[in-house]
């Protein structure tokens, strides 16, 4: 999908703008679609940025004007491009002169829409029909010079309306920093003016040090890439940068999949390896690229459905899934293993492998609070979560069990009791299942001890880019498995999924939950070690996993994460989250 596609809303807003028919609450969501959406920023201020460039061949004594003019069957839209002395006259557009001449400005008809046949006027047709009178013919541009004029007001319009402008009023750059020490290359669309920088893309070719205009210091290595934003936002793309503020402003750095938010706190950072190494401060704050799960079914709603707070898999619960105290906030679902212990969730709407919510291919993530009542006997299989894809194979669960017969799709092999089990189809290798026993040796915990405790917080993870397959308990990896780095998986399908139980019904009494489950999360990519035992603790705390109280309101778009003062963290360069603390 283009870029310009992705973002159309912002376009249909300008669209508003550019012919003056945006109001306040045009403004304020044209405000909201840029607050908070990175790669909506980015968007804005790449075409902030390109298009500030062209202002330069353009002479300021010109007027942007915009028409809208509905006929019988038919909507003429017209740009005008024209000097703002009114009482110049429209010239026509010679061939082969600049159309962008302040000498040769003419209004550009763009392409109606017609309810019956297609009108002379429309760009793809002959030429355009010109007015009575030799000093007012209308002459076409091509569509591409339309487009760009177009996006220069629209820009200019809503950098005016939102105050981002990079340009001050008398047209002049802006700049943002002074290089005090070292040398910078532009990369893209910056401009340098005496050692000042103002807003693009830089290479720094030695050690380099920036000071802001509010006085804070940045310190960049040799061969960082950096983007400069505005006063108070700065990207960086490659190499290590040092962040030292003046005060207590906030300044906002993004990175590939990530933004930290300093709060007037320094930090360093380096983007030299596939893992991102941070050293904090003070008040410094994380916005990951991607945390959100796919689905959340956190059982604090009165309905009668099971809302999913992230989508749209709204469960319902058959009558052996009763609503309980929650373990965490107001509710949770006592499953009372019988053929009725259930909660039904549908499909994701998939209707082939690798297709609907549940489908996942870069890794999976699966959490959830347990206070089991599992029996532990051969044979007994107590379901926390199952997804089929209508294909055996493709089946992805988390359950309690304990085989009759040891399996060979086991991974690693043996013969295992009472046990967490964790299966998934893994591209290349097939269907395996791998296996925590639940016998108190190495950290793990018993049996009884996960049937007398309160609750658990249990997750099962695999990571397709390094190959990794875990199990944990309470926030600690307790099992795992090593698959060739690299190694996708395949999920989703037209097969249902269920809570507390298998979905397909000849199974329903054979492997329902005894027990209460809270708190279930599914994920479309694996959650690190830090983030498991970041939403263990706070589970312990009566908070959900993402450290807010529970309630039935869905999940924000955006999640920000305080980091531990003075410490090293290890961020996962894919979705932006902390691994580990050193």
């Amino acid at each position: 999908m283009k870029r310009s596609d992705e973002f159309a809303p912002i376009r249909e807003l300008a669209d508003a703008v550019i012919s003056k028919d945006a109001g306040p609450e045009q403004f304020e969501r044209l405000e909201q679609l840029l607050r908070g959406n990175i790669e909506a920023q980015r968007f804005y201020y790449d075409y902030m940025s390109m298009h500030a460039r062209l202002m330069g061949a353009v002479e300021p004594n010109l007027d942007f004007v915009y028409r809208r003019m509905t006929h019988v069957t038919q909507v003429t839209e017209e740009f005008v491009v024209r000097p703002n002395d009114q009482q110049n006259r429209y010239k026509r557009v010679d061939e082969g002169l600049n159309p962008f001449s302040s000498a040769h400005i003419e209004p550009v008809q763009l392409n109606p829409t017609s309810a019956s046949t297609q009108s002379p006027h429309t760009l793809e047709g002959t030429s355009a029909q010109e007015p009575k009178g030799d000093d007012e013919r209308i002459s076409k541009l091509p569509l591409s010079q339309i487009f760009v004029w177009l996006t220069l007001a629209l820009i200019i319009l809503i950098a005016t309306a939102l105050g981002v402008t990079h340009l001050t009023s008398s047209g002049k750059q802006v700049y943002y920093a002074q290089l005090s020490q070292g040398d910078i290359d532009i990369e893209e669309q910056g401009q340098i003016n005496a050692n000042k920088l103002g807003a693009g893309e830089y290479q720094t070719t030695q050690d380099s040090v920036l000071i802001l205009n509010n006085g804070s210091t940045i310190k960049l290595n040799r061969f960082s890439v950096f983007k400069i934003f505005n006063d108070n936002e700065f990207e960086l793309k490659a190499g290590n940068l040092t962040f030292e503020p003046q005060d207590n402003r906030k300044w906002i750095l993004h990175g590939p999949s990530f933004s930290l938010h300093a709060n007037g706190s320094g930090f360093s950072i380096s983007l030299t390896d596939d893992k991102i190494r941070l050293n904090t401060n003070e008040k410094l704050t994380l916005l990951p690229k991607r945390w959100r799960p796919s689905h959340f079914w956190g059982f604090d709603s009165n309905s009668d459905r099971v809302i999913d707070y992230a989508s749209n898999a709204h469960g319902i619960p058959a009558k052996g899934a009763t609503r309980v105290k929650g373990l965490v906030g107001q509710g949770a679902f006592e499953f009372d293993n019988s053929a009725l212990a259930r909660i039904d969730v549908g499909t994701g709407g998939g209707t082939a492998p690798a297709t609907g919510s549940f489908s996942t291919v870069d890794g999976i993530t699966i959490e959830a609070l347990v206070a089991p009542q599992y029996s532990g006997k051969q044979g007994d299989l107590d379901e926390i979560f199952r997804k089929d894809g209508g294909d055996a194979e493709l089946r992805v669960l988390l359950s309690f069990q304990n085989d009759l017969t040891a399996k060979d799709y086991l991974r690693p092999k043996g013969d295992f009791g009472p046990s967490l089990s964790f299966g998934l189809f893994i591209v290349g290798q097939g269907y395996h299942e791998l296996k925590l026993p639940l016998d108190g040796q190495n950290g793990r915990p018993t049996l009884a001890k996960m049937n007398q405790d309160n609750y658990h917080h249990v997750a099962a993870t695999y990571n397709a880019r390094t190959g990794l397959k875990a199990i944990y308990i309470n926030g600690q990896r307790l099992a795992h498995y090593q698959y060739p780095p690299g190694s996708k998986m395949l999920s989703g399908g037209p097969g249902k999924a269920a809570i507390g139980n298998n979905p397909a019904q000849h199974r329903w009494s054979i492997e329902a939950f005894s027990g209460v489950i809270d708190e279930v999360a599914f994920y479309d990519f694996a959650l690190t070690p830090y983030m498991l035992h970041q939403h263990s603790k706070h589970a312990e705390l009566g908070l959900n996993y993402f450290g807010t109280p529970s309630s039935s309101e869905s999940l924000p778009e955006q999640i920000k994460i305080s980091l531990p003062p003075s410490t090293s963290i290890t961020l996962d360069a894919f979705t932006g989250l902390p691994i580990a603390q050193e």
